[in-house]
């Protein structure tokens, strides 16, 4: 299987509880990127995706599927079903991409991926 790294940037550090929701517009959203400099999006045509939550020492403590909101743009969106979540956290948000024959992980630069819910 083939293994790269792709680049993260959240569209929010903080997430608060009471936001939540199924719609479209309350998840957790953010973009995925082919370099560090953040500059061009990766296109996310065939792959699932899976939201990866890791504690400040680097545990994972979540994950969850999550959804492509535009392939081309490179932009996904995770709404958790009632019941997920309900814990205070602070740490770092990992996506891993997965199509045929690869898994591919996108993380964060400078601070793109760290989340904090409260």
């Amino acid at each position: 299987m083939t293994q790269m790294n792709l680049f993260l940037k959240l569209d929010k550090e903080v997430w608060t509880k009471g936001d939540f929701g199924t719609a479209t517009g309350l998840g957790l959203t953010g973009t995925i990127y082919t370099t560090s400099t953040l500059a061009t999006a990766q296109n996310l045509t065939d792959y699932t995706l899976k939201i990866r939550l890791y504690d400040q020492i680097g545990d994972e403590v979540f994950n969850d599927d999550c959804n492509i909101l535009i392939a081309a743009s490179g932009t996904w969106e995770y709404l958790p079903a009632d019941g997920d979540l309900n814990f205070d956290f602070i740490g770092e948000v990992k996506i891993e991409l997965l199509k045929a024959t690869q898994q591919i992980t996108a993380i964060g630069v400078n601070g793109s991926a760290v989340l904090r819910i409260r």
